[in-house]
């Protein structure tokens, strides 16, 4: 019998608290992400103690290693690292935060935001994570940036893919003609060999939900890639940076099917840690969350610590439109990346209306929308089954659903899958009544496809994957 495990995870980002973890410029670029950035190390421990106990031959990293390139970043991680492989293999491959793309690097004073922080050149990163990767690799493709793609055996079974895919050589992710051709190497050299190729990657190549949420997450040429890897052999390519668990299926034109797995990141919610199981022949994608972590020397239920952390994003806004308070509205959409000075022109408008989404409840809410479309967008069934609840606590869980995979699904007979769905779809509902047409009902039309992906789930179980005499 044989059995080959890995764990993926992605996205770690660690944040050194040399940084700064308080004042109102930290406290600012915190509540306006996803992931969480003081807590990075705790979790990042939690998770390598639980991963150094765990049957798994391998732990393999997606990209995005650290915050923003800091080298202070780069060299406590590695420690970390470096402990973790006492007792497990470890792989990693380095994205673009962990070359500091943008030249932003960030620490925090107070109530000022510095950027003189020294970064690991990109450069630099081939020697410094060697150790973790080249090393051990049969096989390595130098990139432009001075990087490595590499491909190394674990186990009985598996021939790991690692890829750098920062740049294409056309401004843009992705993979120039010469690496695409070696990767195709590779997947046929492991099939030759009786192994299974996985690949892993960063950024992604399938759009998981829709474009509308992940076009600017994928490589430029994402079906391209696609294609040709799925052509040549591969089922299986592991991916990061959007931050969101998924698993999608993809056929080729020639009728080649390969699996993208998104891996959700470590340190936002849900924690998920995504385990590959080759057995006999047999695979299997299992999802596991991390569940609890030590914060401040206190054991702390991680889920819910990161969910509230998550949906922070969005209440901190509101939050900010009922103060009345214009700088810190302002300020709340400059920690959001969206450049405040053409917004604040319609402040007058905006604060109102979102003040008044946050006070709303689904019963009020819903009779409005059903007002609008003569009572056809919402059943008042299902208005009145969720009567108290706020529009508020509805935006949580949808966001939730789309980082988790909809751990917990909404099929269409339930209430708030109606509520949800019936919202969203009321523009498209009043756009095909006027015979709008045009881009404008293209894009309601998705965004009402995307409600039912984020409350369903999809077709295939974001969350664990079976597949019999694959291998």
């Amino acid at each position: 019998m044989s059995k080959t495990v890995l764990t993926f995870i992605a996205d770690t980002h660690y944040y050194s608290k040399t940084l700064g973890t308080e004042g109102k410029a930290y406290e600012l670029r915190s509540d306006s992400d996803q992931k969480c950035l003081a807590e990075t190390g705790e979790i990042i421990d939690a998770a390598f103690s639980k991963l150094s106990k765990s049957d798994c031959d391998a732990v393999l990293i997606a990209g995005d290693l650290t915050n923003d390139g800091e080298r202070v970043c780069h060299e406590e991680f590695r420690e970390k690292l470096r402990k973790l492989k006492e007792t497990k293999n470890v792989y990693v491959v380095t994205a673009t935060h962990d070359w500091c793309c943008d030249c932003n690097p960030r620490r925090f004073e107070g109530d000022r935001v510095y950027n003189d922080v020294p970064t690991l050149h990109h450069n630099e990163l081939y020697d410094f994570y060697r150790e973790f990767g080249t090393d051990n690799a049969f096989a390595e493709y130098r990139t432009t940036l001075g990087t490595a793609s590499y491909a190394v055996d674990i186990g009985d079974d598996v021939t790991l893919i690692a890829l750098i895919d920062d740049k294409n050589g056309r401004g843009g992710a992705g993979f120039k003609k010469e690496h695409l051709e070696w990767i195709k190497e590779q997947i046929k050299g492991a099939k030759q060999r009786g192994r299974l190729p996985v690949a892993m990657e960063h950024h992604l190549l399938y759009p998981h939900i829709s474009p509308l949420i992940t076009k600017g997450a994928r490589c430029r040429d994402g079906e391209h890639i696609l294609n040709e890897m799925a052509d040549a052999g591969l089922k299986f390519v592991f991916v990061g940076h959007s931050h969101i668990q998924r698993i999608d299926e993809y056929t080729s034109p020639a009728g080649n099917k390969i699996y993208e797995v998104n891996i959700g990141s470590l340190v936002g919610y849900p924690a998920p840690m995504v385990t590959m199981t080759v057995e006999n022949g047999d695979i299997t994608v299992n999802t596991e969350r991390l569940k609890t972590f030590l914060h401040n020397g206190e054991e702390k239920n991680l889920t819910e610590y990161l969910a509230r952390h998550a949906t922070k994003i969005v209440s901190v806004v509101f939050d900010a439109a009922e103060s009345g308070d214009r700088g810190l509205f302002a300020g709340r959409l400059e920690a959001l990346g969206i450049k405040s000075e053409p917004v604040m022109k319609y402040y007058f408008i905006i604060a109102p209306v979102l003040k008044k989404i946050s006070g709303a409840t689904v019963g009020s809410a819903g009779k409005l929308i059903n007002s609008i479309t003569f009572g056809k967008a919402i059943p008042r069934e299902s208005v009145k089954a969720l009567e108290s609840v706020k529009v508020t606590q509805v935006i949580d869980r949808m966001m939730l659903n789309v980082l988790d995979g909809a751990v917990k699904k909404y099929s269409p007979k339930d209430d708030f899958y109606k509520v949800v769905r019936g919202a969203v779809s009321a523009p498209l509902r009043i756009s095909r009544k006027l015979h709008l047409g045009g881009k404008a009902t293209e894009f309601l039309s998705e965004l009402d496809r995307v409600a039912d992906e984020a409350l369903s789930g999809g077709t295939i179980d974001n969350n664990y994957l079976h597949i019999k005499n694959e291998v």
